[in-house]
């Protein structure tokens, strides 16, 4: 099985409603899908979502780090069996590292977005399952997290019931602003008290900031707090983290392999936020997950804000095969999109339940057709055949 062309496309698809967070307000997701094909006729997708207040990563740099540096070598290669694509997989980006020395630290979501057209082809080809990468699965189900964005009181009181009437158990909230202590506590007076809220800044504050809003809130009973003060500011998680006792989370701060191994020589967080398309998909978030469980770091599974069925079904295999993780978000599907992209439908539903994938690769038939009218530039690499 060997690739011979690869369609890079670049989409805006449109969600149902606004979702807010204190660094981006949006409606449309920016999207990155790849069509890889093989010689054999078998068709792979993957996905990417990059975020350049997240990774540094554009749609435009996603398209260039494929084209130029990723692509060539998946090109180069045969793979006679399913063991063997694997391996091309898992070392993509070394062996373009050694031939690019010049690449950036993180091109975390150009690696996700081919590294899983490419193991959805080889899977579809040889018959077998991404969730096959992780060996026995750890869980039975999955339960999802809800989020709530950084909107009036009044809509938060809407999605708190919504979610409360629909079973769910774990919520994320979005703060960062001037109403955040009347909102959580709505929404924990809601909620009930056995809810799990953990809350997110997207680096609002500053340490000083931080330290006093989670004192504010502590009341509450909140579960973490993540990326409470800007990526870069790694002396500043430190010295939150021993400052406080509720649990730091990292997410823009962790991009890279880099980034854990500073994080965790610093002990400037409790918790990484891994999320595949910013951690260099499967392989590149298994590494980290890894060794965050080495060095007693705790792990949420995260999402990037309107992932297709695509990166969904690639968490959930995550989520099933990894052990030991805090939280899990994805799967949100049509609660956010106008029309998700696959056949099935890997929308969570009541409770935050997401069952386990069957079938070859993926384990999803994603319908182009879907695709098509949101499409607002296409590349084709490879074979015009």
């Amino acid at each position: 099985m060997k690739p011979v062309q690869c369609e890079i496309l670049e989409v805006e698809l449109p969600f149902r409603l606004k979702f807010k967070h204190s660094l981006h307000e949006r409606s449309t997701s920016s999207s990155v899908l790849v069509r890889m094909t093989a010689d054999t006729g078998d068709v792979g997708w993957g996905e990417a979502l990059p975020r350049e207040y997240v990774t540094g990563e554009t749609v435009r740099s996603v398209v260039d780090v494929n084209e130029n540096h990723l692509w060539p070598i998946l090109q180069e290669n045969r793979a006679a069996s399913w063991e063997e694509a694997l391996d091309f997989a898992k070392n993509l980006e070394k062996k373009a590292r050694e031939r690019h020395p010049g690449l950036p630290d993180r091109i975390g979501s150009a690696r996700c977005a081919i590294e899983l057209a490419y193991l959805d082809l080889a899977g579809k080809h040889f018959r077998r399952s991404i969730g096959e990468i992780f060996g026995q699965r750890k869980r039975e189900w999955i339960e999802y997290s809800g989020v709530i964005s950084g909107d009036s009181l009044m809509k938060v009181t809407k999605t708190s019931l919504k979610m409360r009437l629909g079973g769910l158990r774990f919520v994320k909230v979005k703060v960062g602003g001037r109403d955040d202590k009347e909102r959580i506590k709505r929404i924990r007076f809601l909620m009930g008290p056995k809810a799990d809220i953990r809350i997110d800044a997207n680096a609002a504050w500053n340490v000083t900031e931080a330290i006093a809003a989670i004192q504010s809130l502590k009341q509450y009973n909140i579960s973490s707090i993540e990326q409470p003060i800007p990526a870069d500011d790694y002396e500043g998680l430190q010295a939150l983290t021993h400052a406080v006792t509720t649990p730091i989370m990292v997410d823009e701060s962790l991009c890279s392999m880099t980034d854990a191994r500073k994080l965790v020589t610093l002990d400037a967080c409790d918790y990484f936020n891994i999320r595949l398309s910013k951690c260099g998909g499967i392989f590149g978030s298994l590494e980290i997950s890894d060794f965050a469980r080495n060095q007693d770091k705790g792990c949420q599974l995260g999402c990037q804000v309107g992932e297709t069925a695509i990166l969904s079904a690639a968490g959930r295999h995550f989520a099933m095969g990894v052990a030991g993780l805090k939280f899990i978000e994805g799967s949100y599907g049509t609660h956010l999109l106008e029309q998700d992209i696959s056949k099935e439908d890997l929308t969570f539903h009541r409770r935050g339940i997401g069952k386990p994938l069957h079938g070859p690769g993926l384990g999803i038939n994603v319908i182009p057709e879907r695709i098509e009218p949101h499409v607002t530039c296409r590349h084709q690499l490879g074979d015009d055949k």
